[in-house]
């Protein structure tokens, strides 16, 4: 499902959360780990000594996985300037670029308060928001299923999740604000066969189930994947050179309670 991952790391907890489930995706698929670290050019204290502990930041980061994961390759890369548009450029589209978050409180609207946001709306990759939160007994994916143009490709890469983990999907419809009854029924019945399709098309042993909710979509998402391994978006719109941000992935990285994964795909 992806060419390297990239995980982006600062020296923060969130960060190493981060690091740590990139890691494990890694080395689990077989696939290379680039860890990197963006100096920013516009801040108070750049300057080759900022750059220098970067460049140690990396190292050190480096030599602790190697010596965990000894069978994963693990490279790095330096980068400067701003940070979503840096990641955003080196990012290749077969990549998955994870970064963490440690943003919390429910928020609507459009301010683009968090660096989640910020690059999830820059990168044109797969990209993973991880929270600094306990995974250890999380089961499970779940996958929003917004519309008929999106729901094909959220389904499959969410079915894919679910079953290299051995676990079950569960597929979610929020009914879209400001519709009549009858017309969210029917959007949502579309959206959701479509999703369900594909998914037992291509994983017909996966354990399957889904959910209309009758709430904003961001909440009903966000009480959904509290007790899951892992959410699955999509982009905000089906067309790829659009902006990837729509309110409601916008609402939910600023409380994400589990790791977010926004497929491109």
């Amino acid at each position: 499902m992806t060419s390297r991952y990239l995980v982006a790391v600062d020296g923060s907890r969130p960060a190493a959360a981060a690091l740590h489930w990139a890691a494990e995706r890694a080395s689990a698929a077989g696939d290379p780990l680039v860890i990197v670290h963006v100096e920013p050019d516009d801040a108070e204290e750049f300057d080759d000594a900022a750059v220098q502990r970067g460049a140690e930041l990396l190292s050190e980061t480096v030599e602790g996985l190697s010596a965990r994961y000894p069978d994963l390759t693990v490279g790095s890369r330096l980068l400067e300037g701003s940070v979503p548009a840096a990641l955003a450029t080196f990012a290749e589209s077969t990549d998955t670029l994870v970064i963490g978050t440690g943003k919390t409180g429910f928020l609507h609207g459009r301010v683009l308060g968090s660096r989640s946001v910020q690059i999830a709306a820059a990168a044109s990759c797969t990209v993973a928001v991880i929270p600094d939160v306990d995974l250890r007994f999380r089961r499970g994916v779940v996958a929003g299923v917004d519309r008929p143009g999106t729901a094909a490709a959220i389904a499959h890469a969410a079915a894919w999740e679910a079953d290299a983990r051995g676990e079950e999907l569960l597929l979610v419809q929020a009914a879209p604000e400001r519709t009549t009854r009858v017309t969210t029924a029917s959007r949502s019945d579309l959206a959701l066969s479509q999703a369900i399709a594909t998914a037992r098309e291509h994983f017909p042993d996966l354990v399957i189930r889904s959910r209309v909710a009758a709430r904003p979509p961001a909440e009903a998402l966000l009480d959904s994947a509290r007790d899951k391994a892992l959410l699955v978006l999509g982009p905000g719109a089906p067309d790829a050179e659009r902006p990837v941000v729509g309110s409601v992935l916008h609402d939910v990285l600023l409380n994400a309670n589990s790791p977010v994964l926004i497929t491109r795909a």
